[in-house]
């Protein structure tokens, strides 16, 4: 039963993070494994690897190691599935900042000394790729179990990614694991790990590429096929400026704001809503500018640009 747990969670994976990352749990080489699929006639992917792995070498290791590998493996899977991270600020440090080593008994500690769950012991499961330190705590007994809660966390930041906000006893919990009084919601959340890492430490600060945002101010551009009297490249020119050649991946953007009545007769404030979601907006509202449906110099461009979060409320122009 185990095995074939370790054989379909593998399979779903893809190669090259079996190649760098699960192989070694293993003791494998890549060289060794290259030949044994080759000498089986199998194709080079992560069935293969799968197979060959559960049946020559997993089958030889205690019950114990194979469970462990089967946990850190979920928590890979989790590591790049498309899911929604909330962003929180990590704030007040209690002492030493966390290693990744001492990680697991830390957290296990914190939450043993809450006393998050009566009757309940917690599991904690730890996989660093990268920059990124991603962390599984569930809590179980004998007859049930919690849904897992997930983090993400760079190395040396006081800020943290987590799966859900909702879980505040586990999540403060964890927050005295890390070495930290207390947190708070940075009201940012969407699928792209480093998009939101970016936004949250000030993407455009990072960017040598504009100091301010530039006028609006449309003249004729010489292209391939002549001169564009049409606005068409400037605009396509202006917008990818102030975006920026790698603008941050956001999924959802909700704005409120209020606004003075077009009519200047009437001296009155108009409260506007809105929310925009699609798979890139930054994607999106260069598409709404290219068919003339968004003014280049749109508001929507600059909050995009200079905003901290996802949810804007009362938005200003300024901010």
């Amino acid at each position: 039963m185990q095995l074939d747990e370790l054989e379909r969670l593998m399979s779903r994976m893809p190669r090259e993070l079996c190649c760098t990352t699960l192989l070694p749990e293993f003791g494998v080489r890549w060289r060794d494994m290259a030949k044994a699929i080759r000498s089986a006639r199998m194709s080079m992917t992560s069935a293969s690897i799968a197979k060959i792995v559960c049946r020559k070498v997993a089958k030889n290791l205690p019950a114990l190691t194979v469970d462990e590998i089967i946990a850190k493996l979920r928590l890979q899977m989790v590591a790049i599935q498309n899911r929604i991270w909330h962003v929180i600020n990590l704030q007040e440090p209690l002492g030493e900042p966390w290693e990744p080593d001492e990680l697991p008994e830390r957290l296990v500690d914190a939450l043993t000394t809450a006393r998050v769950s009566k009757n309940k012991h917690s599991e904690v499961q730890t996989v660093q790729l990268g920059d990124l330190v991603f962390v599984s705590i569930q809590l179980k007994s004998e007859v049930r179990c919690s849904a897992p809660v997930y983090l993400a966390m760079p190395l040396g930041l006081p800020v943290a990614l987590v799966s859900s906000i909702k879980a505040n006893g586990l999540l403060q919990a964890c927050v005295l694991g890390l070495g930290y009084k207390t947190f708070s919601d940075a009201n940012l959340n969407g699928r792209h790990i480093p998009s939101l890492l970016r936004i949250h430490g000030g993407w455009d600060e990072n960017q040598g590429y504009m100091t301010e945002i530039p006028k609006y101010d449309p003249v004729p551009i010489v292209t391939k096929t002549g001169i564009d009297y049409t606005n068409k490249a400037y605009d396509e020119h202006y917008v990818n400026t102030i975006l920026g050649p790698d603008p941050p991946l956001l999924t959802d953007l909700h704005i409120t704001t209020s606004k003075m009545l077009f009519n200047n007769v009437d001296d009155k404030l108009i409260n506007l809503k809105a929310h925009f979601s699609s798979q890139d907006i930054a994607k999106t509202l260069k598409t709404f500018v290219s068919k003339g449906s968004l003014a280049p110099n749109s508001e929507l461009l600059h909050i995009l640009h200079t905003a901290k979060s996802n949810r804007l409320e009362n938005y200003t122009e300024s901010e």
